[in-house]
């Protein structure tokens, strides 16, 4: 078995830890503010690619997706709290899993991002792929739990100008972001489009479907008609779009 030894690096009151060497790590820290410090202790088995977290006589183990370099940071919540996020390798990004203690480890949610998340306190900036462009998001940090915050519309990045993208079968605009919106745009086949905006707070719901499937897009043609679309009724209907991933 593998594990790995910590290099600890304080940036105000931020504790980021990054693992390289082949031995178990630990650090002493009060996570309770209550003057006594907790034995806190990473521990990484590369061989099942599986992961430890102990505080004192409380652990909490779950699968590692790959081994690579880890990250332990100790960060304030919204409320004042002590939390402890550990971050390691995703298939394509990182994804973190963020912890309370209070006598014992609770898993609070997890956060995902294509590089390496940036921590505040109370919060953590990230990035999402979507399939062919990125978006930034901030998780926010609670005692109790971590929720996503996406900003209510994103303009959408001017690389996608640089791909020129036809429709190859009819596609319908809405006029707003609602199916059931007054006003729908028919576009037939063969038309120049050019993606605006974007909202991703709307996820699909349905069991094997892409939740991001229904994220509405800002769509102009080259005639001038401007539309929203969800992403899953043009994903197959528009060529040019650079997918990846």
């Amino acid at each position: 078995m593998k594990n790995f030894i910590a290099f600890i690096f304080v940036f105000f009151a931020i504790y980021s830890i990054s693992f390289s060497a082949p031995r178990d790590t630990s650090v002493s820290f009060s996570l309770n503010n209550d003057g006594k410090k907790d034995n806190i202790k990473l521990i990484f088995d590369e061989d099942n690619l599986r992961m430890e977290l102990k505080v004192n006589s409380s652990a909490f183990a779950y699968d590692a997706v790959s081994s690579g370099d880890f990250y332990l940071n100790i960060v304030k919540s919204t409320d004042g709290k002590n939390l402890l996020m550990v971050t390691s390798p995703d298939y394509y990004g990182f994804l973190s899993v963020v912890f309370a203690y209070n006598g014992k480890i609770d898993s609070l949610g997890e956060l995902f991002s294509l590089d390496l998340p940036e921590i505040s306190s109370g919060t953590v900036k990230a990035n999402h792929w979507l399939g062919f462009w990125s978006a930034d998001v901030e998780y926010i940090l609670t005692g109790k739990d971590v929720s996503i915050k996406y900003r209510d519309e994103y303009i959408m990045p001017d690389f996608l100008k640089e791909h020129i993208k036809t429709t190859t079968e009819k596609i319908f605009l809405h006029s707003s972001k609602m199916i059931n919106a007054k006003g729908l745009y028919e576009v037939p086949k063969g038309v120049r489009i050019e993606f605006l905006k974007a909202d991703i707070r709307n996820k699909c719901t349905e069991p094997d479907s892409w939740y991001e499937g229904c994220n509405w897009y800002l769509i102009r043609t080259s005639t001038g008609t401007e539309g929203w679309i969800m992403m899953k009724d043009f994903s197959d209907k528009i060529e040019g779009i650079p997918w990846a991933g």
